[in-house]
């Protein structure tokens, strides 16, 4: 945890929302929706301008719960048994996959694996014809980076209720 005493040198004890903006480093719309949902503690005015008035104590308590709880958020994993089961089910995939194969196996776009393979969670080598990767560098995804996709496609959801 950090010393967040600076902030009452720098801000007066009720700050406004554009202030609270300046301190968490965020939106218009993300600082609107903190405070309209009573995730930070606010007076409002329900004014079009100058609407919010937030106590600086609130803003830094808001601010060490939050770091507390980002600590303990951690990626989920797979059972073990997960890539064991993903080879039996592609096992007939060939061992060469092109990006429009991995698409049509996932069922996500070619523009979302392209995205994978960037980013370097998906492995993958540049021939003369594109890029390509191979079904074990697939299923290290899909046991990896894969299986916390937030907003899963209904082929890999699917698969999941299957296998899980």
């Amino acid at each position: 945890m950090s010393d967040y005493s600076y902030l009452y040198d720098e801000f007066p004890e009720v700050i406004s929302g554009e202030q609270l903006r300046k301190i968490l480093h965020i939106s218009k719309r993300k600082c609107a929706w903190l405070l309209q949902s009573g995730a930070i503690p606010c007076i409002d005015s329900c004014q079009k301008t100058r609407r919010y008035a937030v106590n600086l104590d609130d803003v830094i308590e808001y601010i060490i719960r939050t770091e507390n709880t980002a600590e303990r958020v951690q990626p989920q994993r797979p059972p073990e048994c997960f890539r064991e089961q993903l080879n039996d089910v592609w096992f007939d995939v060939p061992d060469v996959l092109t990006i429009t194969e991995v698409s049509a196996i996932t069922g996500y776009t070619p523009n979302a694996v392209d995205r994978w393979i960037v980013k370097g969670s998906l492995r993958s080598v540049i021939v003369q014809t594109g890029l390509i990767t191979c079904r074990e560098w697939l299923i290290d995804f899909y046991c990896g980076d894969g299986y916390n996709i937030v907003n899963k496609v209904d082929k890999h959801q699917e698969l999941l209720r299957k296998l899980i």
